[in-house]
Order: C-alpha cells, then sequence, then structure tokens
C-alpha cells in the first residue's frame, strides 16, 4: 500500500511545514493551543484518549512524514528538520502554542523552545527521551540503507499485515493496552503502508543523531524559561528512569509528575494525567 492510497484512511490534512509533506488534525478552540507530537512511530491517533478530554481547547496532531498517508522522503530526519516543520505549524497556528512531546518528540519540543521561544508558551514532555552522556553519532549510512530495503520489501502485499502486528505487539510491550484489545480502524491500516513502517525504522535511527544535536542546541541557546511538567512512567526506565527525568525537569526549570502506575505510552494509560498537566502549563504560562 502507498502513501497515496492510505490517505483517505486518516482524518485531517496533508500539508508542507517547513518543507516537508507532514499528516495533521487541527481542532479550533480556546487559547493557547496545544500540539500533540508522537515519540518514534508513535501516531497522532496514540492521543484519542486525550483529545477527548480537551474538546474545548485548539489542538493539532502531527504526524512525522511517513505517517498519516504521506511519503517517507528516502532519508534519516534530522532535528533541524523537526524543529523547521513544527515552527511553521506554530506560525500557521498563529500565537505560541503549548507543546506536547512523547519519549523522541520530547527532543523535538526542547530544541524548539530553545531556538524559537516567541512560539512556545508552555512544554509538557511526556516520558520524554534523556539521554545524560550523549555520543558522536555515526554517518547512519547502514540504518538508511537498512530503511530503504524495509521500503521495498513492504511493497509485497503478503509481508503488509506484518506492520500492524509489530505495531500491537510494541503498543502492548509500552503501555497497559492488551495486544488485542479493539483498535480504531484507522490504526489497523496505519502499518500496512510501507512509508509507515519504513519511517519509524528511519526515526529509531535517527535518534542518536538528534540527542548528539540537542546538546548542541543546548550549549547555543538558552532556556526561555517557560513553564514545564515533566510526566514520567514508572514503569517504563525504572527507577533510574525517574532520576533521569528529575535531572531533566531540574534543567528546565520544571516540575515532575511521576505516573505509578503507567508504562511508557502514558498518554494511553494516564490520559488524564496529560491534560492535568497541560492545565497546569497553561495556567502558568497565562
Amino acid at each position: 500500500m502507498s502513501a497515496v492510497e492510505d490517505r483517505a484512511s486518516w482524518p485531517g490534512t496533508v500539508e508542507c511545514f517547513g518543507g516537508r509533506q507532514v499528516h495533521w488534525v487541527h481542532q479550533p478552540g480556546d487559547p493557547p493551543a496545544v500540539v500533540l507530537l508522537g515519540g518514534c512511530g508513535v501516531p497522532s491517533y496514540a492521543w484519542d484518549s486525550v483529545v477527548l478530554r480537551l474538546t474545548s481547547r485548539e489542538l493539532a496532531r502531527l504526524d512525522r512524514p511517513g505517517l498519516g498517508g504521506t511519503p517517507w522522503p528516502g532519508t534519516l530526519p534530522q532535528l533541524a528538520d523537526e524543529v523547521a516543520t513544527l515552527a511553521d505549524l506554530i506560525a500557521r497556528l498563529g500565537r505560541p502554542a503549548i507543546v506536547v512531546g512523547h519519549s523522541m518528540g520530547g527532543l523535538h519540543a526542547e530544541a524548539l523552545a530553545r531556538q524559537h521561544p516567541a512560539s512556545v508558551a508552555g512544554l509538557v514532555l511526556v516520558d520524554g527521551s534523556v539521554e545524560t552522556d550523549p555520543k558522536p553519532p555515526g554517518s547512519g549510512a547502514g540504518w538508511l540503507a537498512t530503511a530503504r530495503a524495509v521500503h521495498s520489501l513492504f511493497a509485497v502485499p503478503p509481508l503488509r499485515p506484518l506492520g500492524p502486528l509489530a505495531d500491537r505487539l510494541i503498543t502492548a510491550a509500552q503501555s497497559r493496552r492488551r495486544v488485542f484489545a479493539p483498535m480504531p480502524q484507522v490504526a489497523k491500516r496505519a502499518y500496512r503502508s510501507r512509508d509507515a513502517v519504513a519511517s519509524v525504522v528511519a526515526e529509531q535511527a535517527a535518534y542518536a543523531a538528534q540527542v548528539w544535536d540537542l546538546a548542541a542546541v543546548r550549549s547555543t541557546y538558552p532556556w526561555p524559561g517557560i513553564p514545564v511538567v515533566v510526566l514520567t512512567a514508572a514503569g517504563g526506565g525504572g527507577a533510574e528512569g525517574v532520576r533521569d527525568q528529575a535531572r531533566l525537569a531540574e534543567l528546565l526549570g520544571g516540575s515532575q509528575v511521576v505516573a505509578e502506575d503507567s508504562q511508557h505510552l502514558i498518554m494511553i494509560d494516564r490520559p488524564d494525567l496529560v491534560v492535568e498537566a497541560i492545565q497546569t502549563v497553561s495556567r502558568e504560562a497565562s
């Protein structure tokens, strides 16, 4: 299944932000707007339970290239690409937004806040990625070749069901949702697309480089002092992960909330905590 064939099954629109074709879902409502960013390979519908609790708020949910019926561009994404896309999207909204970044999306959210402080009213980091000692990344050539090979392999129809199955297994491993729990139709189709599967490989491959690039951003751009809440899954990285995220909250001058009964996908396990964090940041930003 190609990206174009899959596009009709996704709500929302595909537009160019920051020079890239991305899928996004916009909900008009009260300010400040909230921008929801998934982690590596986490699609916009993962935020459904959060969105249902924010019916009056302006919301924007983003799928990076490869998801949401957009083509995978055949490259490894870079932190600068993600920042440019987010800055352009928030400019479209017309006012500073609260940016909610899950996992690797937290890297993008922090870099955006540092480089475009006028665009960001506050941050909520949902079990955001933390690397205390980033290492210089390699060229990524091997990973890129792997992503391209996956893109070619998943053009073969009998292999396409493997994508949704892998998604079910990974979601179950990173949340309290069971493997065969009911899923919306869009979730059943999302990873039948070879663009989606290749994009997940490419994003995972780009992680080390994005961590390294964020370290450079931190050394160049000061923290703007905006409100921050760091949500931490106690069932994600264990006690060490909780400590690492506490240090992140301290670095950003924010507060930490530990979700004792949640795995990594806090927006699925504890959407109420995500909403509370958004409301806290919104009050502090006003």
